[in-house]
């Protein structure tokens, strides 16, 4: 079994040429961000093309005052989130899916930014609606009700909706309560047999734009920097180009009961042998 390698980020700055990074448990986890990443980052983006892509189903704009508010450099046209891909896909219903006059469903909070930018119909009587838009998360809490949408999600299945995901996350720690995101509770629709349409990572979708605009720099030079194995290293793994894996965020759960870093990279390597899914490396951000 090869052995996974820790590298500080600025050891490999020269090898590539565009950085693609995740924002929660990269960044920041439980509203403080990792510290020295940010200062790191931004010496990054002085020298370097860097996006920022994200499995928040939340708009653009919403987002860049998000990231600003951590101490990012960012501009708008850096950030791609799954809810803006998410409306895009609302948008073209009649080319993608066939439906001449979307109306939506909302399975999420009142809210989610997202929602102003849907130009369509939106129902709050599943029987009404011909397409189910999830951002919904719940909070891990002793009266959590985990099948609270079953009923809901039969329907969908019985009426053969297009069921669109805005954040195929399973899950994520936020302020050390485990978040149950919508990939999640879309796992339930696929279970009853239905089916679901997923606008982030780890689909080819939500990178669309980024391979456009560096359709001339090799995969190679490309890096996608995330803690999700099953999201963010997949995604690069399909695209072809390189990955590294943080220690913290999701990461976590592979080596939170190791005592060095020796035997946090053989768990963490363990672990993506088991999914058949490998970093090119883990990174230091700080």
């Amino acid at each position: 079994m090869n052995i996974l390698k820790l590298k500080n980020i600025f050891d490999v700055i020269n090898d590539y040429d565009v950085f693609l990074f995740d924002l929660w448990g990269v960044i920041i986890e439980g509203g403080r961000t990792y510290p020295g990443v940010v200062q790191n980052i931004n010496k990054i983006i002085e020298r370097k093309k860097v996006y920022f892509v994200t499995n928040a189903p939340r708009n653009i704009f919403a987002l860049h005052q998000t990231i600003k508010s951590w101490g990012l450099n960012a501009e708008p046209e850096m950030i791609i989130s799954s809810g803006e891909i998410a409306v895009e896909m609302i948008l073209e219903s009649k080319e993608r899916f066939g439906i001449e006059k979307p109306v939506i469903y909302h399975l999420g909070h009142l809210e989610n930014d997202i929602i102003n930018r849907i130009q369509c119909p939106i129902t709050d009587d599943i029987n009404k609606a011909n397409i189910l838009l999830m951002t919904i998360y719940r909070d891990e809490n002793e009266n959590l009700d985990l099948n609270e949408f079953d009923e809901l999600f039969k329907i969908v299945v019985q009426r053969k909706m297009v069921n669109i995901c805005a954040n195929p996350d399973l899950g994520i720690n936020q302020h050390g309560v485990y978040r149950y995101c919508s990939g999640y509770y879309a796992e339930t629709i696929k279970q009853l047999g239905g089916k679901v349409i997923y606008s982030g990572k780890p689909y080819e979708e939500i990178y669309s734009k980024i391979l456009k605009e560096c359709h001339n720099t090799p995969k190679n030079r490309m890096l996608m920097i995330g803690d999700t194995v099953y999201t963010d290293i997949l995604a690069a793994n399909r695209l072809g180009i390189d990955s590294a894996l943080v220690l913290t965020g999701n990461a976590r759960e592979y080596h939170i009961d190791c005592d060095n870093i020796d035997e946090k990279l053989d768990s963490l390597m363990k672990a993506a042998v088991k999914q058949s899914i490998t970093p090119s490396f883990v990174v230091d951000l700080s």
